[in-house]
This record gives C-alpha cells, structure tokens and sequence, in this order.
C-alpha cells in the first residue's frame, strides 16, 4: 500500500508540475502576441501620420519588410488556430507541446516588430524636424523628346493647329488645349513642333515656354509663366511698352499683370509637365478668360489634369506609334539614316523589341541608340539580346547598361515613385501577375487586392489613379464607370512592372520554357506565383516554397496539386484544363482560407458538397462552365458576397428544423451582394434567397420565354416595404412559418400575389437588376412604380413598350439603362428623355428597324444624360434641340455600316458640355469632321478591335 501511496503521490506531483507549465506556455503566449499586437498598431499609427510622411528607398524597404512580417506571423497566428489532435496536457508530459516552438517563434516575431518599430518611430522624428532620412525620391523630369521621335508629327501637329484657330463666330476667349498621354509618347516632342511653327511667324504676339516641374506652391507657375512671356515679348519688340513700369522715382517695381497681358495681346503660352490639377486651377484662375485671344497648350500624363485645364473640350490624346511608324523610327535611329533597310536576320531578330516597345517613342529611340553603338558588328544575337533582358537590365538597370537608357529608365521610374502612396504602388506592382496582352477585369482585380488585404479601402481608387496617371490603358471604353470594364498594361511599362515586382518579391514569374523570375534573395518567401503557358511540372519547381503562398494565378497551364498550398487566399485558373480531373476540386476544399476562388471558363460540370468547407471564400466564379446545378451548400456560405454564373439554384426545403435553419442564415448571415446569375422558371424559382438575403444588392436572371414558366417576382419595393421590414426583422418571430411564408405551400405554385407579399416583406431592395427574358422585361417595366430604389437596369429581350412618360418621370433614382435587343426603334425609345436621373444610357440593337423614325431630345430631355451609346448597324437620325442634354460629356456612336453623316444628327452643336465621341473603328473619316465642328472640339477615339481574350 505504501509503494501505490508513494507512487500516486508522484504521479500527483507530475501532473501538478505538468498542469504549471502549460499554465505558464500559455500566459507566455498571450502576453507575446499581445506584445506583438501593441506594436503593430503602433507601427502602424506612425506610418498613417500623413504629416509625417517620408519617401526614398529604405522608407520602401522597411515597408516591404514589415509586410513580409506581417504575412508570417498571420501564417503562423493561423497555425494557433488548429487544435493539437491530443490532450495539450497529455502532448506537455510526452514533450510534444508546440508551444514550445511557438514561444520560440514569438521572441522571433518580438524582436523584428521592436526593430521596425524603432525605424518608423526615428523616421517620424526626423521628418517632423525637416529632416529626410531617405534620399531616394525623384522629382518630375522633363520630359526631353524631340521632334524626331515622332515620325508621324505631321499629323497630329496639324491637329494641334486646327485646335488654336478660334471657331466661326467665336468670341474672344482664352482657350486651353491640352495634349495627354503616358510619359515618353512624345507630347512634348509634339508641343515642341507646334512652337516652332510659330516662334518666328507674327500670328502671335508672344510664344512663350514653361516647365511646371517642381511648381508644387501657389502662384508658382504664375509667376514663371508671367517671366517667360515677358521675356520673350521683351525679344520681339524690346520697347518701354513691355518693359517693368516704376511706381515713382525711388519706389519699387511692379510686373504687369499676366491676366492684362493675356488679353491685350495674342499670346501662345506653352506648359509642359503639369501633374497637379491644383496648381494649375491657381494659375488658370488669375487670368481672365473672356475677352482674350490668347491660347495656352498644357502637356500633361494624368487625364484628369487635362480635363481640369481644358475643362472637358480640345484635350489631344497621344496615340502609340504604329508598327510601320515604330520601324521606320527605330532603323532610322540604328542606323541614322532616313533610308534604312536593316537585313532579314535584324528583322527577325528585332521582333521582341518592337513587341515590347509597344510604339512608345522615347522606348524605340533608347533601344536603337543601344544598338546604333554596335556600329557595323551590329549581328541579330544583340537585338534578340536586349529585348529578352530589356526589362531587367536595361530599364531597371541591374547591369549598368548605357547612358542611352537613362532617361527611359527616369521615364518609368517617376511613373512609380510619384504615386501618391504605398497602396497605389502595391496595386501597380501587383499587374506584373498578368502576361503581355492580358485584358484585366477591373472589378476582379479590385476583388483580388481587397481579399488579399493589399489595399482594403481604396482599392477601386487606386486603380482608378493608375488609368489616370496612363500606367493602365483602357481597353474597353464603352462603360460609365470611372474605373473602365477592361483595361491592359502597355508592352514597356509591363517589362518595368514585371521585373520591380519579382526585385521586390511582390509576384514570382513562371512563364513557358525560360527561367523561373523571383526575388534574388535566397531567403525571401514565395507569396505570389503566375504561371504562364508553361507546362503542369514546372509548378513542382518551387515545392519548398508552396506553403508559404498566398495567391497562385494561372493561364493556359494545367493545374496541380494544391495540397501544400495551405495558406493560399487567390486561386485564378481561369481558362485552365484539367480541373475537372478526379479529386481535384475535392482538393480545393481543403485550402480553407481561399477567399477567392475563380474557375471561369474550365469545363467544370459540378461543384463537390465538401466546397461547404470554405467558410471564407468571398467570390466565386464559375461563368462559362458546366455547373448546370449550385449545391445548396455554397449559398449557405457565411463569407460568400459575389457569385458568378449561369445555374439554378437548388431545391429548398419548405418545412421543419432544415428550412428554418435555412431561411434564418439568409435573413441574418447571409453576406451576399452580388448574384449574377441564375437560371428559373416556375419550378425553378429563387425567391427564397431573393427575397430574405438582406445584403443582395445585384442581380442577374435568365429565363425561358414561355409565359407558363415565367415568374413574377423581380418587382420593384413598394411604399409598403418600410411597415413591412419591421416584422421581417424581429428574430424567432419573423420566421418564414409565421408569417404564412408562401413558399410553404406544397400542392400549388406561387402566384403574382404571393411574389407581391413576399417582396413587400423585403427589407433591403435591390440596386441592380440584369434579365434576359421577354416576359419577365416586359412584366418588369410595367410593374416599376416611383420612387424606385433601384439605380441600374440591363434588359435583354422583346419590349411591347416602354412606360409613359409622366410614370418616367417618377422614376428619379434609375442611373444607369443598358437594352439590348428590344425590337423598339429610335423613336419608341425617346421617351426615355423623361428618365431625369438617368446618367448612362446604352442601346444596342442589331436590325435596320431599329433605325425607323428619329430621336428627337427636347429642351430639358435627358438633363442629367452624361453618356450616351448606341451599337447598331448604322447611326439613327438623331435632333438635339436648344437646352437638351445639357450634362452630356461622351457620345459613343458604336456603327460600323455608317455612311457619310450628311443630315443625321442635327443640332450636335447644342450639347454643351460633349468632350469626346467614340466612333467604330470602321466608320468613315467624315464622321470626325461632325464632332470637330462642335465649339468644344470634343476629343474623337476610335473603339479598339475586339481581341482573342475577352
């Protein structure tokens, strides 16, 4: 008895001392990453204090490494996450606790943090007293083309010309003309020429030329605008009239006054390089603009500074050289002859630079004088050279590769360093994940940095500066939205966004058969991969670094395994094949902290039930797939906000405890907004998650035609919606049975009235609505009551009508209209003038019917109209009278059996504020004339060529 008693007392006293350790490990831990959570958010506040704020180069490098910091220890806080699989007392006597290596880990975490922490508080300090720590920021270069750049500036100098003539019966008024584009297209090279055309002709009494580079301060560019036009009226006519007047006999001088000078004499003032919208409405509103004749040419690579200076009208957008333009300039500089005729093996050999250059002038011109120094070894293996390692080495600079790159290199490095923060350059260093050529969705991109946590605010914003600022072109330019549907990043500005992205570890690179592209240090960690046309092994050639990754994005490459890849957020295998092989979807559901998940376009027929497992997934798209059916399951996914497809929903249970659990998760967890969309008839029917998921802001629906199977229930909200919402919302009392739910109704099929009663009983209406269908377009548009909340409608189908127009009228909130084959014509669709709120209308019609009568807009039709589009086989006749349309900016006129314009539109004169018109890329010259004539000579583009990837 003794021995037992002497053994119970030990094993007592082992497991007292076992229970005190993992008390202790356990306070450990918590007081460590709360260590950790004080100093991030101290870290943190330091960087947000925009007073404070300091650029350079080890600014930029303490960020990334605070955000490499960040990403492991939010890798290793969700390892804590999973619970040991045994008894943490049990894992502490056996000597497996893992806290052991997680204590470790946190003094690991602790002191890096400190170390950070320590630089951003020394780098606030120094800051504040005027000092800068970092000395690698850039100022604006001037952007030092000359006209040679432009082997095609005939043309659009006469533009500029053509833009400087006053209009007939104009009176006098300063006019600002501005010419946009990215940095290195060659706009000064073009206000250059147009100078020169008048420096010595007396078309104008002054010819003046400034550089706003570094006018950051208030009247600065004023003040060196009024010096350079006296100066140069000082050389034409050096006479007491232009000279400085004295006050009295020893009192001090005073300038003329610039806005004087302006509008006594004709004055042609050039600006070059103006980035700030600000500075210039302190310039511009110092001079008089009525009664001048004078003209001002702005060159700037931000839109939106171009239209502030022009204020909407004569902007000039640069264009790239063409590919014929693009040779003759480059083989002109190789060789520095106007009659160059480079051998067959430089012409092959000179693909990839022509490919990469895009036609951007200042790239060809930097690549050729390269090569011009080879003299005559000049041999294809040097051109194949550079544009391989155009990017890396020569625009980076890596290799110190000649002066010739240097001010290409300016060029592209000022386009990041003068974002205006580190998100914006996050979101631009983040492009390098797509190929050359790429179209990138700008919704799915705002999505993709939203769920990685790369910029969580502004994301759209961001994006929004980047095709501001030119970095990004648009691609898709038919759409009213400030961020445009599609948009690409051009060839020479991808090679610099590719290999800054892979330097700074942001995007690791596997593309084809060449070498992977990731960061140099050995130590840095994988956390983003593209793989690109490259074949499904050389995924297996970064095993050591899958666990650390964070997004994997693919295109035209057969997937692998992913089991590794346990902290991906992003997976994007759009367009991929092979995922719909045995156990591969499976697979997925086991990364259970993917937030986005695309499989648009890869064959999948069906989603596995285990998908339920990913209880953070966010978006989900699987348009231009198989799925015929969506599990039940995925709508019931707590996180799920934006799911694309073309499906039906699932069955739904109408009774007991399975139902209930069912329609309460709509009402109370459901985080969906965007359900686009969805196939129903009759006994198909979605109500149950149109109706109670309280966040659905979005819709899309197709339907079939037959008005058997057509339902009723995308209905506006009705007045009654807000006595209704109360009872909708009041917990166990509110559920479906209670409220005699029609949908419990198991022998008969919902009628119009049980839609009408289920919609009142909304409590959140819809934004947007998209359906294809006749029927229910029809059954819609006559069911739309005032006011409507409902701010975007998109109808595909045969309309009998249109509502009239005193109901138009009320219907005040409607922003946004797009119909697409409605069988109406012009003139039926006129009466949508009386839609007040409406800013964007599109109507896309593919008949000759359509074109039937004219569209007549009277005084105050379409008032709050800025955009309006039509995409028909020819353009419609078409009268805009005195008072119409008086916020119209962009007529897109989208017909490519155009002929000449002769009587078709009449009274285009009449919209005030029109500052472009988009023309099909195949209609006739004449058709730019109409928009030229216009008083505000609005800016004329051609819609770009449709392209493989869409």
């Amino acid at each position: 008895m003794s021995s037992v008693v002497r053994l119970l007392s030990s094993m007592v006293g082992e497991v007292c001392s076992i229970i005190e350790i993992n008390n202790e490990r356990r306070s450990k831990l918590r007081r460590g990453l709360q260590f950790i959570k004080r100093e991030m958010e101290q870290v943190v506040s330091l960087m947000e204090d925009k007073n404070k704020e300091c650029r350079g180069a080890v600014q930029e490098t303490r960020i990334q490494q605070l955000q490499e910091f960040v990403y492991d220890f939010e890798d290793f806080v969700e390892t804590l996450r999973d619970p040991p699989p045994y008894s943490k007392l049990l894992l502490v006597a056996m000597k497996m606790d893992p806290r052991t290596e997680q204590l470790k880990s946190i003094e690991h975490f602790k002191e890096t943090i400190s170390s950070l922490g320590q630089y951003f508080l020394k780098q606030s300090t120094e800051s504040s007293q005027g000092q800068d720590p970092d000395q690698g920021a850039m100022s604006d270069p001037d952007e030092d083309a000359d006209e040679e750049q432009l082997q095609s500036i005939g043309g659009p100098r006469s533009e500029i010309v053509e833009l400087l003539k006053p209009s007939p019966g104009e009176e006098q008024k300063l006019r600002v003309i501005s010419i946009v584009g990215c940095r290195g297209v060659g706009k000064t090279a073009l206000a250059r020429a147009v100078r020169n055309k008048y420096s010595s002709s007396d078309e104008f009494d002054c010819v003046a030329w400034v550089v706003a580079s570094g006018c950051n301060k208030k009247k600065a560019l004023l003040d060196k605008i009024l010096e350079s036009v006296l100066e140069d009226l000082a050389r034409r006519a050096p006479d007491a009239e232009n000279a400085p007047k004295e006050k009295s006999e020893g009192a001090s001088t005073t300038k003329p006054n610039l806005q004087d000078i302006l509008s006594q004499k004709r004055c042609l003032v050039f600006v070059d390089d103006v980035q700030q919208a600000l500075v210039w409405k302190d310039t511009v509103d110092a001079c008089r603009k009525n009664g001048s004749r004078s003209r001002i040419v702005v060159t700037t690579s931000v839109h939106s500074v171009a239209t502030a200076c022009s204020s909407g009208s004569y902007v000039y957008r640069m264009q790239f050289l063409s590919d014929d333009d693009s040779k003759s300039l480059f083989w002109r500089k190789v060789y520095g002859s106007e009659t160059a005729d480079p051998p067959d093996a430089l012409v092959t050999g000179s693909e990839s630079i022509f490919s990469k250059c895009g036609g951007l002038p200042r790239a060809l011109t930097s690549v050729a004088k390269h090569l011009n120094m080879k003299g005559d070894t000049l041999e294809s293996t040097h051109c194949i050279d550079v544009g391989q390692y155009l990017g890396k080495d020569y625009l980076l600079g890596t290799n110190n590769a000649e002066s010739v790159f240097k001010e290409m290199r300016r060029t592209l490095m000022h386009c990041y360093d003068s974002l205006p923060d580190y998100d914006h350059r996050s979101c631009m260093l983040y492009l390098g994940i797509f190929p050359k050529g790429h179209q990138i969705k700008s919704k799915s991109l705002v999505r993709r940095l939203v769920a990685e946590g790369l910029v969580v605010d502004a994301a759209s914003k961001c994006f929004e500066e980047l095709i501001d600022r030119c970095i990004v072109e648009p691609v898709q330019i038919c759409n009213n939205s400030v961020v445009a549907k599609r948009c690409q990043v051009h060839g020479v500005m991808l090679e610099y966004i590719v290999h800054k992205s892979v330097a700074k570890n942001v995007v690791t690179l596997i593309k084809g058969h060449e070498p992977v592209l990731k960061a140099a240090s050995t130590e840095a960690r994988t956390r983003r991969l593209s793989v690109q046309s490259s074949i499904k092994g050389r995924f297996d050639e970064l095993d050591k670094h899958k666990a650390a990754l964070r997004s994997l994005t693919m295109f035209k490459t057969e997937p692998t395994d992913l089991k590794m890849c346990k902290m991906l957020r992003i997976l994007d295998l759009e367009g991929c094949h092979g995922v719909n092989q045995e156990g591969f979807l499976e697979g997925l559901s086991e990364l259970l902290l993917l937030k986005y998940l695309n499989l648009r376009n890869t064959r999948i027929n069906k989603l596995p039930t285990k998908v339920k497992k990913l209880q953070r997934l966010e978006t989900l798209d699987i348009r231009d797939t198989d799925v015929k059916i969506l599990p039940l399951d995925v709508i019931m996914l707590p996180k799920l906000a934006y799911l694309f497809g073309k499906f039906q929903l699932p069955e739904v249970p109408t009774k007991g405890k399975e139902a209930e659990k069912f329609y309460e998760f709509l009402k109370e967890t459901s985080s969906l907004h965007t359900l686009a969309g969805f196939v129903t008839n009759k006994r198909q029917s979605p109500e149950h998650v149109i109706l109670l998921a309280r966040n659905l802001k979005k819709v899309k629906v197709w339907c079939n035609d037959t008005p058997a199977d057509a339902p009723t229930w995308l209905l506006p909200d009705h007045p009654e919606l807000a006595s209704s919402s109360a009872a909708a919302s009041d917990g166990p009392s509110a559920r479906s049975q209670d409220y005699n739910c029609p949908w419990n109704k198991t022998e008969e099929r919902l009628n119009n009235m049980d839609y009408i009663k289920l919609l009142k009983m909304r409590v959140t209406p819809l934004e947007s609505v998209s359906i294809t269908s006749s029927t229910i377009c029809n059954e819609f548009l006559c069911s739309l009551e005032g006011p409507c909340t409902i701010s975007s409608i998109k109808l595909r189908g045969i309309l009998n009508c249109l509502p009239h127009s005193n109901k138009l009228r009320e219907l005040g909130r409607i922003k946004k209209m797009q119909l697409f084959s409605t069988g109406l014509t012009i003139e039926d669709l006129s009466v949508l003038q009386f839609l007040r709120g409406l800013e964007y209308l599109k109507l896309v019609e593919h008949t000759d019917r359509f074109c039937d009568g004219a569209l007549v807009v009277e005084k105050n039709g379409f008032e709050s109209l800025k955009s309006l589009c039509i995409d028909a086989p020819k353009v419609p006749e078409m009268q805009f009278k005195e008072g119409s349309m008086r916020s119209l900016t962009s007529l897109y006129l989208l017909c490519p059996n155009s002929q000449k314009p002769s009587g078709v539109i009449d009274g285009i004169s009449h919209l005030a504020k029109l500052s472009e018109v988009i023309l099909h890329s195949s209609m006739q010259r004449a058709w730019e004339a109409v928009a030229k004539g216009h008083p505000n000579r609005p800016c004329v583009k051609r819609q770009p060529e449709p392209t493989a990837n869409t």
